[in-house]
């Protein structure tokens, strides 16, 4: 009789992290405060803390990602955690650390503490909180340096290259503070582009790991886009200096607090219910990402609410002249013409044009490119003896509704139901 074999012993995963959320367990990779550049891992487990060399859990051990060089070794990381006390008492340590350095108004402040809190939870969400500082340079430096006190895993950079970037580790989510305004266009672009946590940026043979909270000190006409603003003005008074050893002091007491605060709060801020109806749907990630952060602190949260509406309305106020808004409001008076059958596209792009003059817009857009436009959105034109012509039934018109109050286009704001399909449209 042949012996029995005995059943292969499954191979245990092995996993270089920085963190990792488990079911009963929030990981953390801190600093060993004897070996530079060595991590190991802190544990929260919704009572206490631990220290260990690795964790092992569902037949796969987690170990501490390398530092192995690179930009990567600039990172700050905290050597542990600590009580914070509550939401109140840490943001009022933080606003009274800023405020001791820099003149700032209160809604600055109240910006600053809140990008800084959001740092600690990019993970959450599918976007990174951006910030521009625009004001004098020394100003800017100086903000940047408090926020590497209080940010989680931050990296202050006078300047940067496609290369540096290159050696940034895998789920790292550093929080880079740019103390560079003349940035080269491309660095800028990849910056900006990766702030969405789901895709991958690919360069060459790789890919570039640059997903997190992001600062630059900036020039008005480069702040465009995703992210919010924070005007600087230069200080009246003399204010105190920040030493190298006071820098190093707040950041070890701030970060270890902000990290407890980050275990604490993990999972309510990931499963936080954000009501953002009032904001543009462009924006409802970012104010997520901004607002969920901010526990128990009404006051801030309404501060950094306030700066979040005034750049959704700056993005509404635009509306009136983006071009696929422009379109799907023309096709919406189409649709509320009566007994109108159809309408071809040349006609809408007449009446897309006249809109553009009106708003005082020096600019015409061709038939053509008001076709291709309808197409992206899902409303096709069919080719004619007379052109190309779009058949305004019942279901096309539900859908340029659909379509208009997504967009949220002008004439829908004003509440007025012209047609059937205005009151139906969800």
């Amino acid at each position: 009789m042949l012996p029995k074999r005995s059943a292969p012993v499954e191979e245990e995963k092995t996993s270089q992290i920085f963190a990792v959320v488990l079911p009963e367990l929030i990981v953390e990779a801190v600093l060993d405060p004897v070996l530079p550049n060595k991590l190991h891992f802190h544990t929260w487990d919704g009572r206490k803390t631990a220290t260990k060399t690795s964790i092992s859990y569902g037949g796969r051990t987690y170990r501490p990602a390398p530092i192995s060089g690179g930009l990567a070794n600039a990172v700050r990381f905290p050597t542990t955690s600590k009580p914070f006390g509550s939401a109140a008492k840490v943001t009022a340590s933080m606003r009274e650390l800023l405020s001791r350095y820099v003149d700032l108004a209160p809604e600055a402040v109240a910006l600053l503490i809140a990008f800084a809190l959001a740092s600690y939870f990019v993970d959450c969400f599918p976007v990174a909180p951006v910030l521009y500082l625009l004001g004098p340079d020394n100003e800017a430096g100086l903000v940047l340096r408090l926020l590497g006190c209080l940010c989680r895993r931050p990296v202050l950079l006078g300047d940067i290259d496609l290369a540096a970037l290159a050696t940034l580790p895998s789920q790292m989510e550093p929080t880079l503070l740019i103390n560079q305004r003349n940035l080269a266009q491309r660095i800028t672009r990849i910056l900006l582009t990766s702030n969405n946590r789901h895709f991958v940026m690919a360069r060459g043979n790789g890919q570039l790991n640059v997903y997190g909270a992001k600062a630059f000190s900036a020039d008005p006409e480069l702040a465009d886009g995703i992210g919010l603003h924070l005007s600087l003005s230069p200080a009246q008074d003399p204010l105190p200096t920040l030493t190298d050893a006071d820098e190093e002091t707040f950041a070890s007491d701030f970060q270890a607090r902000l990290l407890r605060y980050r275990m604490v709060n993990y999972r309510g801020v990931r499963d936080a219910q954000i009501d953002s109806r009032n904001f543009v749907p462009a924006m409802r990630d970012e104010v997520r990402a901004w607002l969920a952060p901010i526990c128990d602190c009404p006051d801030l949260q309404k501060s950094v609410t306030s700066a979040l509406l005034q750049k959704s309305q700056n993005l509404e106020g635009n509306r009136v002249s983006d071009d696929r808004c422009v379109i799907i409001e023309a096709a919406l008076f189409f649709c509320h013409q009566e007994n109108a059958e159809h309408v071809f596209v040349g006609e809408l792009a007449e009446y897309v044009n006249a809109l553009l003059k009106g708003r005082h817009e020096d600019r015409s857009l061709t038939d053509k490119k008001v076709g291709l436009l309808l197409s992206a959105v899902g409303i096709r034109a069919h080719r004619v003896v007379k052109g190309y012509r779009i058949a305004l039934s019942d279901s096309v018109r539900q859908q340029i509704h659909r379509i208009a109050h997504a967009y949220q286009v002008l004439s829908t704001q004003d509440g007025v139901a012209r047609c059937c399909h205005c009151s139906n449209v969800e």
